[in-house]
């Protein structure tokens, strides 16, 4: 099954989350802080990035744009407890996916994810392989 990272300053909510991924048959990687969680992006190369936005060092949206600028096409979910459609349109500007207020059910994260991997390996091409359209 697929490593997800997952990102949040609350280790409460974190180690509840660690858990539900895990019985879900994920591998999960954890960090408390958008500084940590870039470090992890760039060394395990997670199929999938769970975050929320407000952290310390680096928040959410930093982080996003961070990794967009990058060229990293990791999959972003943003989990927060600003619901704001302002803050929502922000955050899929800066290059999430998908976004998530607080309170959320673990059980609909869990099927959101899901959806995303699926989409997200559809596209992707076997390792070594490319794609050729004429002369492109």
């Amino acid at each position: 099954m697929a490593r997800i990272l997952l990102i949040d300053d609350d280790p409460s909510l974190l180690d509840a989350l660690t858990l539900a991924f895990e019985d879900a048959g994920y591998e999960v990687l954890a960090a408390c802080d958008g500084v940590s969680g870039a470090e992890l992006v760039n060394r395990e190369k997670p199929a999938l990035l769970v975050s929320d936005i407000n952290m310390p060092r680096l928040d959410g949206f930093a982080l996003c744009k961070k990794l967009r600028a990058e060229g990293s096409s990791i999959p972003i979910i943003l989990l927060t407890s600003r619901d704001s459609e302002i803050d929502e349109s922000l955050g899929l500007e800066l290059g999430a996916d998908d976004y998530v207020s607080k309170p959320f059910s673990t059980r609909v994260l869990l099927a959101r994810v899901s959806s995303l991997l699926r989409r997200t390996e559809a596209r992707a091409l076997p390792e070594g392989k490319r794609l050729e359209a004429g002369r492109l």
